[in-house]
């Protein structure tokens, strides 16, 4: 895997761990889980009116037991609450099995004090260990996936051979579907800080992938000499999509993935028609018709 690639698939991996909620996070926790410890790892759903008996997954080989939970979701109460009743309601079943609890949050900005205390409690009075995993630890397991199965999970992704291979039919489609819209009426033309990057607080995954888009970028400008009418219509798409996305809070790489989206459109495009939307977003990065050229007042892009 090359580094365009790994910085498509890492920024995949953050807008789907930020984006999933509820049983949908869980059930893609399990699907991770079961490409990862294939044969392995057990999938528990509830059945009938023994609901789960407090197992949201299992790995033999390492006897962890997983609940999966969404803390953020909940009061601090609650929480707790429900840590007390899922940990002391496993023991009966499960204690002959597990040698660590895992406490699987979809939390990116950490856990809450009274969270914390409760699990160094039960982590204290061990047998068994109880662990916290989020973030950080659910993207190491993702990244020992093999790419064919990191395909499987998020669908095909460009790598640097796709941008190099990028050519004028590829990028067509793009801008084509992006064009009707309304277009431009100010638009401005000055060059973006060196900083810009830092100053939207975009991750490295990001400017990976602006970089690798910079370099077809000239595929961009080259259509637009040849269509000069269509450069306006597109830029002004991607503005007002970007002002309703920045309006609704998404953080700045969510922004970013929401307009890959925006100018692929739906569906799991191939990695040309990937490739061709980063050098798309790479241009009108740099002519700064998307993302802030200043941030002030405390806003990112």
């Amino acid at each position: 895997m090359d580094e365009v690639e790994r910085a498509f698939r890492e920024l995949q991996f953050e807008i789907a761990y930020l984006q999933k909620k509820g049983t949908e996070f869980q059930d893609w926790f399990a699907t991770i889980m079961e490409k990862r410890y294939p044969g392995d790892f057990i999938r528990v759903r509830p059945w009938g009116n023994v609901g789960d008996r407090k197992n949201d997954g299992y790995v033999r080989s390492e006897r962890w037991l997983f609940q999966v939970y969404a803390p953020n979701e909940m009061s601090a109460k609650d929480a707790i609450s429900k840590i007390d009743e899922d940990f002391k309601g496993a023991l009966p079943y499960w204690k002959q099995y597990f040698d660590t609890w895992i406490f699987m949050h979809n939390s990116r900005i950490g856990l809450g004090p009274d969270v914390t205390a409760k699990l160094l409690e039960f982590d204290g009075a061990k047998p068994p260990a109880v662990v916290p995993w989020g973030f950080e630890e659910l993207r190491r397991v993702v990244f020992e996936l093999a790419p064919a199965e990191l395909a499987s999970l998020f669908g095909p992704g460009p790598g640097r051979v796709d941008m190099v291979n990028l050519g004028l039919e590829s990028l067509s489609p793009v801008l084509d579907q992006i064009a009707a819209m309304e277009p431009n009426p100010d638009p401005d033309l000055r060059p973006p800080p060196a900083d810009k990057i830092d100053r939207n607080m975009l991750s490295e995954h990001v400017e990976i992938l602006l970089k690798a888009g910079m370099s077809r970028a000239d595929l961009v400008k080259k259509y637009f000499r040849v269509q000069p009418g269509k450069r306006d219509e597109i830029a002004e798409s991607f503005r007002r999509r970007y002002d309703e996305v920045h309006r609704d809070g998404l953080s700045p790489d969510e922004i970013f993935a929401d307009l890959q989206r925006h100018a692929t459109g739906d569906g799991v495009p191939p990695p040309p028609r990937q490739s061709a939307a980063l050098a798309v977003l790479a241009y009108f990065f740099e002519e700064c018709d998307i993302f802030e050229r200043d941030v002030t007042d405390g806003g990112v892009a």
